[in-house]
Formats: C-alpha cells, sequence, structure tokens
C-alpha cells in the first residue's frame, strides 16, 4: 500500500473503542484490519471523510437538515416520487401537509444517515451511547438457539452505524451487499463498514457464504424493503403490490433458521433508535411456492408496521411499488392481515 493508502487509512480508522476482533467458524479476524486487494487511492473521497470525521455528530446532524431540505427542493424526481408514494401508501389519511412534511423528513434523515456513516470510524465510545437499542433480549434468545439467523434490516434511520451495535456486542454479522460500479466506491464504502465490524457478502456470489454462516449460527442481515426484479413474489406493501425478495423465505424454509426485523429510527432529538421485532414464524406446509409466498408477505407486514411507526425515517424517494409489465398483482393472502392505518407518531 502507497502513501495515499496509508493517509486514507488513517483517516478511516482512528482509536476506537470496543472490539476489534470476531470469531467466525473455527478462526478468529481482526474485521478493522481486514484489508482488500484494490489499492486504496487518495482521492476527494478521503477528504471528504477527514473532513467529517473532524466534526461533532451534533454539528452534522444540523448539516444533514439542512442539506436534505436543500435536496428535497432541488431534486424534483426524487421529491416527486416521495409524495407518490406517500400519496399511494396513505391515500386521503393524511393531509397534503403532512405527507409533505415526511417526505421533507426523510430527505433530511437519508443525508444525515450519509454523513453519520462517513462519520462511524471515528467513534470512540461505546455504540450505546449513540443508538439505544430495544428488545435485544428477544435477538440474543434467538441468537443463542444456534440455528443461525436473519436479520431483516429496513433502509430506515441510520441502518448502517446502528448495525455496529452487534459487533461490539459480540455477535458476527454478515451483510449481504450490493456492490458499486466504481470500485474505489467499493473501496471506501468497505472500509467504512469493516470499521463497523460488518463483514460483507456480495450479494451475486451470496448464497454459499450465507448458508455457511447460518450453519455456524451466525446472522445475515439483509435489505429487502426496495423493489425487486428477479427471485421476487409480489405481495401486500400498504395495501398495493410491490415486487419483493424471496431469497429470505427460500433460506428460511430450507435450514430452519431464525428470522427477525430490526429497524432503526430516529428519535425526535435526531438521536438514533433500534427496536428488535419478535421472531417471525416459517410457515412450512409442504406446498413450496405458496409458503415462500405466505413467509415473505409476513416479513413485510412486520417491516410495514415500523414505518407507519416511523414513517419520517423510512426512504421514501426509491420506486418501490413498480409492477412488472405482465406481472399480475397479488391479492391479499389468506390468514395474513394487512396492518391497520397508524398516524405518524411524530
Amino acid at each position: 500500500m502507497g502513501l495515499s493508502g496509508l493517509i486514507l487509512r488513517g483517516f478511516l480508522y482512528p482509536p476506537v473503542a470496543g472490539r476489534s476482533t470476531l470469531t467466525t467458524g473455527e478462526k478468529e479476524i481482526d474485521i478493522r484490519n481486514t484489508t482488500t486487494s484494490v489499492p486504496v487511492k487518495f482521492t476527494w473521497a478521503s477528504i471528504i471523510l477527514w473532513t467529517v470525521q473532524r466534526f461533532p455528530l451534533s454539528v452534522l446532524r444540523k448539516i444533514g437538515r439542512w442539506s436534505g431540505l436543500i435536496t428535497y427542493h432541488l431534486s424534483h424526481s426524487r421529491r416527486t416520487v416521495a409524495l407518490a408514494n406517500l400519496d399511494l401508501a396513505y391515500g386521503d389519511s393524511l393531509t397534503t401537509e403532512e405527507k409533505i412534511a415526511i417526505a421533507k423528513s426523510s430527505f433530511v434523515n437519508l443525508l444525515t444517515t450519509g454523513l453519520e456513516f462517513c462519520y462511524s470510524p471515528a467513534i470512540k465510545c461505546p455504540i450505546e451511547e449513540i443508538v439505544t437499542v430495544e428488545n435485544t433480549e428477544v435477538f440474543a434468545e434467538a441468537y443463542q438457539k444456534g440455528k443461525g439467523i436473519i436479520v431483516l434490516v429496513p433502509h430506515m434511520g441510520n441502518w448502517e452505524v446502528s448495525g455496529r451495535w452487534y459487533g461490539e456486542n459480540g455477535y458476527v454479522q454478515h451483510a449481504v451487499v450490493r456492490q458499486q460500479k466504481q470500485e474505489w466506491v467499493n473501496q471506501v464504502v468497505s472500509d467504512v463498514r469493516k470499521s463497523n465490524l460488518i463483514i460483507e457478502i456480495d450479494k451475486k456470489i451470496a448464497l454459499r457464504k450465507v448458508l455457511a454462516a447460518l450453519k455456524r449460527g451466525e446472522m445475515v442481515s439483509m435489505l429487502i424493503d426496495q423493489h425487486a426484479q428477479k427471485e421476487a413474489v409480489s405481495v401486500q406493501f400498504f395495501g398495493q403490490p410491490a415486487m419483493t425478495h424471496a431469497s429470505v423465505a427460500r433460506l428460511a424454509l430450507r435450514t430452519g433458521c431464525e428470522v427477525i426485523v430490526c429497524s432503526a429510527f430516529r428519535y425526535p432529538d435526531g438521536s438514533l433508535g433500534g427496536v428488535f421485532s419478535e421472531p417471525i414464524d416459517t410457515i412450512s406446509t409442504g406446498n413450496r411456492d405458496r409458503d415462500i409466498l405466505e413467509n415473505t408477505q409476513r416479513y413485510v407486514q412486520v417491516m410495514e408496521e415500523y414505518v407507519r411507526k416511523y414513517p419520517q425515517d423510512w426512504m421514501w424517494m426509491h420506486r418501490r411499488w413498480k409492477t412488472p409489465k405482465k406481472q399480475k398483482a397479488v391479492p391479499p393472502l389468506e390468514g395474513v392481515p394487512l396492518s391497520t392505518e397508524i398516524r405518524p407518531s411524530r
């Protein structure tokens, strides 16, 4: 690694508290010092990371708020998508003003999340001082069963920084991620995730590694709350057909692993929270297609409940409801009620 790479590593890895090693299988790995074969170049990205890490979190959150509001007004296409999604999800149950407020908060959360993500390698205190996690005993009990556990993570709150909680508490966390087109972006993002004790699994070659992790009784986090095209089924989300990855249901049926949702969110002051759902039982009747559909619906149902509780923290600017051509919408499943309407909590 050249001088520029060493400088970037200095930006990305200042001294941090908490665990720096995890045991996966028979091997203990120093996850924060793991390197990749891609050379790191001194880029504008490293300068931005270094600059962001010099600010306190309170200042970054103020910057995130203003940059989020500016982005909301400047990004016509994403603003239009966000408001259209809110119309589709809530209909007339919310006023136009309420929907606009949620959309603005969604942009603020996304920009703030990006700044916090860049800052996260500089965190020196225990993660519990940054993120308040609820129902941790539910996760611990599910993890201790040793069957492996899939944690479904909606794009809410700061799902990236909140993930640091697992490693600092001794849990091995694998995350199925999508690789970016630019290699230097992959390098920077991967390095930041390593500093947060997250082991990446490329979604294009994920199956073998995910099965191995579950067999060892470890956890794998997956994000399935966005539109999917391949290996997807159509389920109901806010009463509308939404194409959703079926991989989690297939894995649960194949391995018998636990499935649980962990939703990140923000408190009114902008600080971070997270909450675990109860484990979601896997339905297995022998009708594979039906089981995959019904289990996926159950996962989406739980995530919807959290989005309804914290609507301002979800990524509304994503085109979630895109029904492919010639794709027939699937009606609600019998015995799987849709969420009741809940007003935004704040």
